[in-house]
């Protein structure tokens, strides 16, 4: 008997943590359609390393997709000399989270995560 209630309680357990993970977007590599782009974290790098947009929007988005075991996130700055960071993501540890980053103006921009300064990349704004 108190091994068919250990056995339930395992899998209502392995439901639960399952319908968690698909609720946050656990383990999705898809992006999701409103991001004006998407980055995914593997290896310890991002593909892809540079990433174009539509200037215009009131707010540009960007998704991250974790599939790494470790934390990242993306911080944009204005070149790669670190000086001005414009904006800096929540880190995501599994799955995929959506970046509001606001307007930008045309240009060129330097992305990192903020733990790990080598993964890096670019985005470009086209006006």
């Amino acid at each position: 008997m108190k091994f068919h209630r250990l056995t339930l309680a395992a899998a209502t357990l392995a439901l639960v943590l399952t319908a968690c993970s698909t609720a946050a977007g656990g383990g999705s590599s898809e992006a999701p359609a409103e991001a004006d782009a998407t980055v995914t974290a593997v290896d310890m790098a991002f593909q892809p390393g540079t990433v174009t947009v539509s200037a215009g929007a009131d707010s540009l988005t960007i998704a991250l997709v974790n599939n790494d075991a470790m934390p990242h996130n993306i911080a944009i700055y204005a070149d790669d000399s670190k000086a001005e960071k414009l904006f800096e993501g929540e880190m995501v540890t599994d799955g995929t989270i959506v970046y509001d980053i606001g307007e930008l103006a045309p240009g060129e921009y330097f992305f990192d995560c903020s733990l790990h300064p080598d993964m890096t990349g670019t985005l470009v704004v086209e006006g």
